[in-house]
């Protein structure tokens, strides 16, 4: 088997944006979530809180919303784009191998998107039933007219702000109740999942902040950490990086490393597929590497592209 994040490897849809894209129509309110959740896993390292919270934070103001299950599931429906070939290069890992998708993304959007591609293998992501969340009606009002307030403010402020919100009892209950899989909870997944089986060289793909715990795993277990179109992140844990426009890449690097192992390092440059290279990060310019996969990533991405 191999281990793969979702967003980014291979679906282009930040799936946290979109929802407050549709519920709230305010991209800036979730790009400053996402900054928040960036400054309290990577440079104040809070206790207790990993890379990839942001759906946790994202949680009260969606019920707020009275967002249910069944709207997760249409708009992750409506909103879903792949990265090109994404179909393609999945059945044919999947004629040899296994994949175990582990996400920070809500479960019922990974479930049906996955479905959406024919993703046959283990599938883990943030859990909370909106079903059962009911807020009172002045916390509702409340957190829907934070939204633009969070939307209009920036750097320590905006940190300032977010701090008090999130340090209120009535929502860090809320926060609290969503079991969210975030960096810390990708790698000890994936490495229940080496002990268990005796996987002793795993192959991990991913593309960002809350890959780069699951990276270091993989490498300090012998295994390799592949990013594709990473952003800073993934690249500074990386031992791989693809920039490309195709799915096929990833399964051409995958399945080398798959067969091959550690030789692997020595035939990427047999691989040839347009709009692509791979790049051994040790070997490479990180500056250069990294501006080359910026692009891409936006290109392919958008506005999700230049999220954390």
């Amino acid at each position: 088997m191999f281990f793969t994040d979702w967003e980014g490897p291979w679906i282009l849809t930040d799936f946290a944006l979109e929802l407050c894209m549709a519920v709230f129509n305010n991209a800036r309110f979730f790009g400053n979530l996402s900054e928040y959740d960036d400054y309290l896993a990577y440079e104040v390292k809070k206790e207790g809180y990993e890379a990839g919270y942001t759906l946790k934070l994202l949680t009260p103001f969606l019920a707020a919303a009275e967002i249910k299950n069944r709207d997760v599931e249409r708009i992750a429906e409506l909103s879903a784009r792949f990265v090109p070939d994404a179909e393609k290069a999945m059945a044919r890992l999947q004629e040899k191998w296994k994949p175990v998708v582990i996400s920070t993304s809500y479960t019922q959007y990974l479930k049906k998107t996955a479905e959406m591609i024919g993703v046959k293998g283990d599938l883990h992501g943030t859990e909370v039933d909106f079903d059962s969340i009911s807020l009172p009606e002045n916390l509702k009002k409340e957190l829907l007219d934070m939204i633009d307030v969070i939307a209009s403010l920036n750097g320590e402020e905006l940190f300032r702000e977010l701090d008090r919100l999130f340090s209120r009892q009535d929502v860090k209950e809320i926060v609290e109740s969503v079991k969210a899989i975030g960096a810390g909870e990708k790698a000890e997944i994936m490495r229940n999942y080496c002990e268990s089986m005796g996987i002793d060289f795993p192959v991990v793909v991913g593309d960002s902040i809350s890959d780069y715990k699951m990276f270091e795993v993989a490498r300090s277990m012998g295994g390799v950490a592949i990013a594709f179109n990473g952003n800073e992140y993934a690249l500074k844990h990386a031992d791989i990086a693809i920039i490309s426009s195709t799915a096929m890449s990833e399964a051409e690097v995958i399945g080398l490393f798959m067969e091959k192992r550690e030789k692997a390092f020595e035939m990427l440059s047999n691989i040839s597929i347009p709009e692509t290279e791979i790049y051994i990060m040790e070997n490479s310019d990180f500056a250069e590497v990294l501006e080359k996969s910026k692009r891409m990533r936006v290109r392919l991405r958008g506005l999700a592209g230049e999220l954390g």
